[in-house]
């Protein structure tokens, strides 16, 4: 995967006269999405067989489309979950389709291109038609994954949205509902920026679903700050939001209540790690890892050793107000660190949701921190830091008595048995890294 790749959406403009609707006709063209080198409108017609890198249809849609959904676009990291769960072939709710062009209708055939932001990256995800769409002519082809910087995407929807405007004042086509849109997008001032931002991290659209949680919103901003209102956003369910915030409150106070002492092994593993000079990696998961590495470094601890979470992570049960939110830990005053977690997790699950939360607490400096069901680009940093803590790679490599690419279930289960964590942590540090060249 390429570094730092590009988005670019390139068109010409075409004639088609006998295009009735004004916006369509006046924005006809010759249109090529491409990141990096991929071309992403890739496509066979199906009555040639011939392939070709470019579609013909307005333009004006997919302007629309980036207007209509320009807040979700920048901040809603929902659909990450669903599409790491199941693939976006298989996923096809309302608010899916607002990150994805196929989504953009018109009656005409997009890629199947999603675009979901994660922190300073957007992920962009591409796949092909596996079968023929009846009624269309053409088929795309290409599948591909990247993650781009955030600005340069979004300078690129602007750049087209800009474009359409303009042709469509140049052929006399006036008063559009994008032209409405992008005017209330554009002249949105401060305070309604960071009330559609929130909006849009709740998966709600800012203008037409968000109103009967605007005091919530307002709540949350309130009472919350930084990256705990941040996360807190991406993952509690709207309706929710009340029961959750009371949570967070009555959690907040038992933090504050803990007593001293039991954790000074976080307190000076913490000191540590702020002394040393572990290069972080470039992406969310190559900074866990790393992160990981250097904590057991420090510690001493052999790849195969099973670390011993209960000497720097302090941990009291209650029930949460929201699935999405999975504990919610701090350090009351000079102490170490206290969790508060759900009870009745499996021992493993727990395990691991503690190491997330002691992420917090060595990498951040925050007072408070949530640990929830997000796939945002942070909340990637902590699972591949409490991964590779917990069940380092090369100590699962080590374990195994047969080459990474055979091993079968039965080989993960006692490996995760052996490092006290699920069968599906161990699956995921074989894919993610012993089974990447």
């Amino acid at each position: 995967m390429n570094a730092v790749p590009e988005l670019a959406i390139r068109w010409e403009w075409e004639a088609a006269p006998s295009v009735k609707a004004p916006e369509h006709r006046a924005t006809w063209a010759r249109i090529e999405i491409v990141v990096d080198s991929d071309h992403v409108t890739l496509v066979e017609d199906q009555e040639s067989g011939s392939s070709r890198r470019s579609i013909y249809c307005p333009l004006y849609p997919l302007a629309e489309w980036a207007a209509y959904n320009w807040w979700l676009l920048r901040a809603d990291a929902r659909p990450a979950r669903s599409v790491d769960m199941r693939g976006p072939e298989h996923y096809d709710s309302r608010q899916f389709r607002r990150h994805s062009l196929r989504g953009i209708g018109d009656g005409f055939l997009w890629p199947n291109l999603v675009i979901i932001p994660e922190g300073e990256h957007k992920r962009l995800i591409w796949q092909r038609d596996r079968f023929p769409t009846p009624g269309k002519p053409i088929r795309f082809l290409a599948d591909g994954e990247a993650f781009l910087d955030r600005e340069s995407v979004e300078r690129e929807l602007i750049s087209v949205i800009s474009a359409v405007l303009t042709r469509l004042a140049e052929q006399g086509v006036t008063d559009t509902s994008l032209e409405k849109e992008w005017a209330g997008v554009q002249s949105a001032d401060p305070d309604e920026i960071e009330f559609c931002l929130a909006a849009a991290r709740l998966g709600l659209d800012p203008y037409s679903e968000a109103e009967p949680y605007q005091h919530l919103i307002m709540r949350a901003a309130a009472e919350l700050r930084g990256n705990l209102l941040g996360d807190f956003l991406d993952a509690v369910e709207p309706a929710r939001m009340g029961q959750a915030l009371d949570w967070i409150g009555g959690a907040r106070s038992e933090i504050g209540r803990a007593p001293e002492a039991e954790a000074e092994a976080a307190r000076v593993l913490r000191e540590e790690i702020r002394r040393s000079q572990a290069a972080p990696g470039n992406w969310s998961w190559e900074k866990g890892w790393n992160q990981a590495r250097e904590v057991r470094r420090i510690l001493g601890l052999a790849d195969q050793e099973v670390f011993d979470l209960s000497s720097y992570m302090n941990s009291v049960d209650r029930p949460t107000a929201d699935r999405g939110l999975q504990a919610i830990g701090g350090s009351p005053g000079d102490s170490g660190p206290l969790a508060v977690i759900e009870p009745g997790r499996p021992a493993s699950s727990r395990r691991f949701t503690l190491s997330r939360a002691l992420w917090h607490y060595l990498w951040e400096s925050e007072p408070l921190f949530l640990v929830t069901t997000a796939y945002t680009e942070r909340q990637k940093v902590e699972r591949a830091f409490a991964a590779e803590l917990l069940a380092p790679a090369h100590g699962i490599g080590e374990l195994l008595s047969v080459p990474p690419e055979i091993a079968i279930q039965d080989d993960l289960d006692g490996i995760a048995a052996h490092f006290q964590v699920s069968p599906m942590v161990i699956k995921h540090q074989l894919d993610n890294q012993l089974l990447v060249s």
